[in-house]
Parts: structure tokens; C-alpha cells; sequence
């Protein structure tokens, strides 16, 4: 398949914002708290710096050839055979991300709204939607983002806003009670999650009309994001402290509940939970959509729509056989699940620039992007 849409440097800035909050908006909080407590937002904090330069090897590597994807470059550099395993890794990585985001909010639904309705009945109609996506592309699924993005970043800032007079700082002490390799493992998780999740812009950015400014605009995008998440990580412990940071799955929909202005603000926890669905929604189907672009390249199908169907009915059945439920996910698959993601968008990208290094200065000719 070759995309035929391009999208512009504003497009992949609103890809990488919504990429980088989507799920994390809503489980961020007690994931990070759950190993750094009361010092987790220090944690969040100090994994800015390392989240952006996740970023600048994205970047790095994309610019050794602009115009190739991930599956391409692996062909290119490492050759057809380690190229095509290191792409079928790659590939399932995409994939069970994308079953993952989908069975967080069919659990979030089923839990929270529509308790009546079985899990499968709402995993179907999203999966339906994430069809309709598919179909229409790339150009439309980053325009559909950019008109959603205020409506998220309405709803975040005024969750944050309308929770200030509830902060306490006395939440936050003792501080570095949990010692400094605490504060570090939390940093590696908040690192993990969300930039190493971050491995599927190699797929998206050869779409990108090219122009000055990407590498700005990225990082840019970036910082704000991972600035957000952490301030609102500082939010929940001050205001719910960090025992109910913790043991609150749903943090950010937890919080929006302590709204209350006059008595007459209230209940604008269904707000919340729209931004959280929306920018989740957002990140799955930029990895699904970065899934079977590269499933089309590997296996040199000139039609990607006659992959769609087998891949939806995988993608449904992942979806119920990957966790029996979000605690399940939450207390057991994450701690291993932070090396698949830093081993796709640290380990790999590091590997292609070495090998990419070692055969240019050794004048084994590469080929031109």
C-alpha cells in the first residue's frame, strides 16, 4: 500500500500532543504513583528531558532516509532477512499496542457507562470506528485530531483549574521518602509511558510534507504534552494524596468528580471521559493504521484494504485474550511492557543508526532514500 495523503507539520504536532497523553491522561497518575508515591511527581518530571531526546532519535533516524518507513529502513540498512525479523517484531509490537488502548476503553465503558452493555458489544463498535478510520486514511484521521484537539485540551486544563483551591501541598511530604532508585525506576516508567510508545511516528513521518520546522514542532509537541501529564500528576496528589493516587485506576476520572463550584458545577466527570476516549482512540488507530501500512510493505501487497479484514477479526480476538481486565494490566503486563516499548523506540532506532555508521564508513554502498 503507499499512502497517497500527506498531512502538515501542524498535523504531526497534534499526533505526536494527542499520541502522548492518550491513554496516560486517565492511568498515568496511579501507574507512576504506584512505585514513586508521593515523590511520583518527580519522577514524571525528570523523565522529560530523556522523553525528548526518545524524540531527537526518532527524528535522527527518520532522517537518514525521509521518504522510507521503519519497514523500509530495516530492508535498507540491516538487509532482507534481519530486516524482515526485526520488522515482524516490530509489527506485533504495533499491534498488541493497539489491543491494548482499545481493551482499556471497552473496560473504561463497560465499568464506568454503559455497565449494562457486555465487553464484546463495545469492543465490536469500536472496532467499527477504527474501520471507518482506516478507510478514509491518513489525511482525514490527522484533520478529524486537529478539530478535536481543544475540545481535549479544554476539558484537561479545566479539570486542572477547577482543582487548584483543593491542593495541598502537605500531600506531597515527606518528601524522597521512597529514596532516590525509587524516583528513578518511576522516571523510567514515566519515560516508557507514554515517549516509548512513541515508535510508530517512524511509519507516519515519511507522510509528512516536508518542510523547515518538523524537528521544532515535534519536540515542541512533545514538552507541552509530557508538561501536562505531569502537572496533572501534581494535581491528583495534592488533592487526593498519594494512597488514592494509587489505588484509583481511573485517576483522572476520579479527580473530575471533586468538582464542585457553588454547588452548582458538578458531576463533569463525563467531560473527562470524553477527552480520555478521544485522544486514546487517537493513538490507536495511528498505531493500527502504522500496523498495517507496514504488514502491506513487508509483504509487498499493493492493496492494503484486502489486509483489513483478517486484520480487524486478530485485532478483536487480541483484544479479549490480552488482559482479563485493567487491574490485571495495570499490576502485572506493565512492568514488563515498558522494555517492549523502550526496546522498539530506544533499542531498534539505535541499532539502525550503528549498523547505518558502520557500513557508510566501511563504503558498502546503502542506496539513496
Amino acid at each position: 500500500m503507499e499512502e497517497k495523503g500527506r498531512i502538515s507539520i501542524r498535523n504531526i504536532a497534534v499526533l505526536v500532543f494527542l499520541s502522548i497523553i492518550g491513554d496516560c491522561v486517565l492511568v498515568y497518575p496511579s501507574l507512576i504513583t504506584s512505585i514513586s508515591k508521593q515523590d511520583a511527581w518527580i519522577s514524571s518530571f525528570l523523565s522529560i528531558p530523556a522523553g525528548l531526546a526518545v524524540l531527537l532519535l526518532l527524528l535522527r533516524v527518520h532522517q537518514l532516509y525521509p521518504d522510507l518507513t521503519f519497514i523500509q529502513l530495516c530492508q535498507r540498512i540491516l538487509g532482507p532477512w534481519l530486516g524482515s525479523l526485526i520488522s515482524i517484531w516490530y509489527l506485533f509490537h504495533l499491534l498488541m499496542n493497539s489491543a491494548i488502548y482499545l481493551r482499556e476503553v471497552g473496560d473504561f465503558m463497560n465499568s464506568q457507562t454503559y455497565v449494562m452493555t457486555p465487553l464484546p458489544v463495545i469492543n465490536l463498535l469500536l472496532i467499527l470506528a477504527l474501520m471507518w478510520g482506516m478507510y478514509m486514511g491518513l489525511e482525514p484521521i490527522a484533520r478529524t485530531a486537529q478539530i478535536l484537539l481543544p475540545l481535549c485540551l479544554a476539558f484537561t486544563l479545566f479539570l486542572i483549574l477547577c482543582l487548584l483551591p483543593q491542593c495541598e501541598s502537605q500531600q506531597l511530604k515527606p518528601m524522597l521518602e521512597q529514596g532516590i532508585p525509587k524516583i528513578m525506576e518511576g522516571s523510567l516508567f514515566a519515560l516508557s509511558y507514554p515517549f516509548g510508545e512513541l515508535a510508530f511516528l517512524l511509519m507516519i513521518f515519511p507522510y509528512v510534507n516536508k518542510k523547515p520546522g518538523l524537528k521544532k514542532s515535534v519536540l515542541l509537541a512533545g514538552l507541552t504534552a509530557s508538561v501536562l501529564l505531569s502537572v496533572l500528576l501534581l494535581v491528583s496528589l495534592m488533592v487526593l494524596g498519594p494512597f488514592v493516587t494509587e489505588h484509583s485506576v481511573y485517576t483522572s476520572y476520579t479527580l473530575s468528580k471533586k468538582i464542585n463550584i457553588g454547588n452548582f458545577l458538578q458531576r463533569v466527570e463525563s467531560m473527562m471521559s470524553i477527552a480520555w476516549i478521544i485522544t486514546t482512540f487517537v493513538k490507536t488507530i495511528l498505531h493500527f493504521y502504522a500496523f498495517t501500512l507496514g504488514m502491506t510493505q513487508l509483504l509487498r501487497l499493493d492493496n492494503v484494504r484486502t489486509f483489513l479484514g483478517p486484520s480487524f477479526m486478530i485485532l478483536f480476538g487480541l483484544i479479549i485474550v490480552s488482559a482479563p481486565n485493567i487491574t490485571y494490566y495495570l499490576d502485572t503486563i506493565v512492568h514488563a511492557w515498558i522494555y517492549w516499548d523502550l526496546t522498539d523506540s530506544v533499542v531498534l532506532p539505535l541499532l539502525l543508526l550503528v549498523v547505518y555508521k558502520l557500513r557508510s564508513k566501511g563504503n558498502h554502498s546503502l542506496g539513496s532514500g
